[in-house]
């Protein structure tokens, strides 16, 4: 079923091993050392490649610690690559992490199916990245981070499809954990959704647990991120980046006194 997912064929099983006369058989390498060099690589090359390379190999790609932080938002190549192949690549990597994936990483190829999937299958999860998923909708975010009360670090970079309110109520409720949000939106695009951007800021107020807090290209104001502040008492880090309807006056540089990381926008009164 595993491999059926990444290639039409099964995996392979080669007889030999990979090594050259004369040459040192890297087959035989011990099996944490093998996984301590696949640790360097990420799932795409161990999954179509170095994986496959011979039984020994195999073994070592299998081992459950190499899946616990899964990046495949990273990788030059997973933008040249089939959506389908991707998903399928991103569900073996849940399997073998046998529930104990911790950190996955995702972009353009992620969909509420596949959010799915990891959710049922990665109690675990405690960081979560989405760069550009315009296939995830709130439904399917909710539904993730419903399942993963271990979260603690959550990123939406462009994903047009996730935000409000209600939808980061939940996230707070649900993630007790969760310490650092970063939420990118579309620059210049401040005259659209206004209710659903003034809702947003009040469904961060929620995440009342939080230490670290970046927001760029929000139409965030200068009352919205006062009610985070009073919502996020915890907070030691705040950056805003082109955030431009935030004006960093006094008033607002004093209520900001307290956290010991801070970059407001330059725009004063």
């Amino acid at each position: 079923m595993e491999s059926a997912r990444t290639c039409s064929q099964p995996e392979p099983e080669p007889a030999a091993p990979p090594s050259a006369a004369g040459g040192r058989d890297w087959s035989e390498l011990p099996l944490d050392a093998l996984v301590q060099v696949f640790a360097r690589l990420g799932p795409v090359e161990i999954l179509m490649g170095s994986g496959l390379a011979c039984r020994s190999w195999l073994r070592a790609a299998r081992e459950p610690e190499l899946w616990r932080f899964v990046d495949m938002a990273s990788h030059r190549v997973v933008e040249e690559m089939d959506g389908d192949v991707l998903r399928a690549i991103a569900e073996v990597a849940v399997d073998r992490a046998g529930g104990k994936m911790e950190a996955f990483s995702g972009k353009y190829f992620v969909t509420d199916d596949l959010l799915k999937y990891i959710g049922d299958r990665s109690a675990s999860l405690k960081t979560l990245s989405l760069i550009s998923c315009h296939e995830v909708s709130n439904k399917g975010f909710t539904e993730l981070v419903k399942k993963s009360p271990l979260l603690e670090d959550l990123s939406l970079e462009l994903c047009p499809k996730i935000g409000g309110r209600s939808v980061y109520e939940s996230t707070g409720k649900a993630c007790p954990r969760l310490r650092r949000f970063r939420l990118r939106r579309e620059c210049f695009r401040f005259s659209l959704n206004y209710p659903r951007r003034v809702a947003e800021a009040l469904g961060i107020a929620a995440m009342s647990g939080l230490r670290s807090l970046t927001l760029t290209s929000s139409n965030i104001t200068n009352d919205e991120l006062v009610a985070i502040l009073d919502g996020c008492p915890h907070l030691d880090s705040l950056c805003l980046r082109d955030c431009y309807k935030v004006i960093a006056d006094a008033d607002l540089r004093a209520k900001c006194a307290g956290i010991k990381t801070l970059a407001l926008p330059e725009y004063e009164r």
